[in-house]
C-alpha cells in the first residue's frame, strides 16, 4: 500500500514540479515528506487491517517501507550508504508509521 501511494504521489509531484519549476529548488525535502506520507498511510492501511495492535503493525510497515525504499534506492543510483541517514530516516518512518497504525486501529 505504501509503494502504491508513493507512486501515485510521486506522479501528483511531477506534474506540478513541471508547471512550478520553483519548486524543483526544494525537491528533495518535498521529495522525503512525499515519502514519509506514503509510509503513514501504508501505517494507516495497517492498523486499520489489524483492528488490535494497529500501532505495532504500522510500526512495522512504517519501518519496512523506509528500509526498502532506502534500498532500493541504493540499486537503482548506487551511491555510499550513510548509516546515520539510515538511521535518522528509519526513526522517523517507524516514528510516522506508529502513529499511522494507531490512528487506522482506532478509527
Amino acid at each position: 500500500m505504501s509503494f502504491l501511494a508513493y507512486l501515485i504521489l510521486a506522479a501528483l509531484l511531477a506534474v506540478v514540479v513541471y508547471f512550478w519549476a520553483e519548486l524543483e529548488m526544494k525537491f528533495r525535502p518535498v521529495n522525503y515528506a512525499t515519502g514519509l506520507m506514503s509510509a503513514a498511510i501504508g501505517a494507516f492501511a495497517c492498523g486499520r487491517r489489524a483492528g488490535r495492535a494497529g500501532w505495532l503493525h504500522g510500526l512495522f510497515s512504517g519501518a519496512l517501507f523506509v528500509l526498502a525504499s532506502y534500498y532500493v534506492g541504493i540499486f537503482l543510483w548506487p551511491t555510499a550508504v550513510e548509516v546515520g541517514v539510515l538511521g535518522r530516516r528509519l526513526l522517523l518512518g517507524v516514528a510516522v508509521g506508529l502513529a499511522g497504525g494507531a490512528i487506522g486501529a482506532n478509527l
